[in-house]
């Protein structure tokens, strides 16, 4: 069984109705479930057990949140946002150019673009992403949705992928 212990939070936002803030907080999370969300004292009282091995992270000064979800991703693009020609192109310029590109895609190219998009997003707090895929050209694999689930496995996202 994992145990993690993140303890002496400066803050937690718990986002509940009553919007609750818990200072010098602690979280305790056993194989993946959180299992009390207090203030430090409290939990380390309750979960104390002779032999019992528990990762510890010391959070002070820290501020902590719920993670956050996106509802709206087009991951496969995330290799494609630097080229110069779509920078500043209006959108149906936008279009012609990527789709031409798109035209192309591999699921390397799937799965690598998941995972930089994927990998910004846990960086920046989201845990949750939905991704918009819907490019499927005629002479390409068809298990390109495949490979972002693949990606969203290994990278620990909660992942929603659905057909645009």
């Amino acid at each position: 069984m994992s145990k993690l212990l993140i303890k002496n939070i400066k803050v937690i936002a718990t986002m509940d109705d009553k919007k609750t803030r818990i200072e010098n907080g602690a979280i305790y999370i056993e194989d993946n479930i959180i299992k009390d969300v207090s203030p430090t004292k409290q939990v380390i009282s309750r979960i104390q057990h002779p032999g019992s091995s528990i990762q510890t992270i010391d959070a002070s000064d820290k501020v902590v949140l719920p993670g956050l979800i996106n509802t709206h991703h087009h991951l496969y693009q995330t290799l494609n946002r630097n080229i110069p020609a779509v920078q500043d192109a209006k959108l149906f310029d936008w279009i012609k150019i990527l789709y031409e590109i798109w035209r192309e895609i591999t699921p390397e190219g799937v799965y690598v673009s998941a995972q930089v998009g994927m990998g910004e997003l846990l960086l920046t707090g989201c845990t949750t992403t939905v991704d918009q895929f819907y490019v499927f050209p005629k002479d390409k694999p068809k298990d390109l949705i495949d490979q972002e689930i693949k990606a969203a496995k290994e990278m620990g996202i909660r992942f929603h992928p659905c057909r645009g």
